[in-house]
């Protein structure tokens, strides 16, 4: 697992592509990338996390990014790289396998 410290830009971005190239390029079974305390993200950060995704995929490795702030995950996902987004109360209601759970009548879908 690895876990970002700060934005996705600047000398992070460097410092987690440093961490993370090494571990993806010996094909491990599986990686997490923690997001949590990422409130942003550059360019140079949006390309590190496209091509280790891009590689992840080539190799049939599985390559997790998790705990994505909101405008983190919109431009991950404007990016074609699927993001989890971070967990809140509603989030976690939303997700939930309940199946006997009443479906909700407040929820609105929004396109953008």
């Amino acid at each position: 697992m690895f876990t970002v410290d700060g934005d996705l830009a600047g000398a992070e971005v460097t410092r987690l592509a440093e961490r993370l190239w090494p571990h993806v390029l010996t094909a491990p079974p599986e990686t997490l990338v923690d997001l949590a305390q990422a409130t942003t993200i550059d360019a140079a950060g949006l390309d590190l996390l496209v091509a280790a995704h891009t590689y992840a995929a080539h190799r049939q490795l599985p390559l997790h990014l998790v705990n994505a702030a909101p405008r983190v995950h919109r431009v991950l996902h404007a990016a074609g790289v699927s993001a989890l987004p971070a967990r809140s109360p509603r989030t976690e209601f939303a997700t939930t396998n309940n199946s006997n759970a009443a479906p909700r009548q407040d929820t609105a879908v929004v396109m953008a």
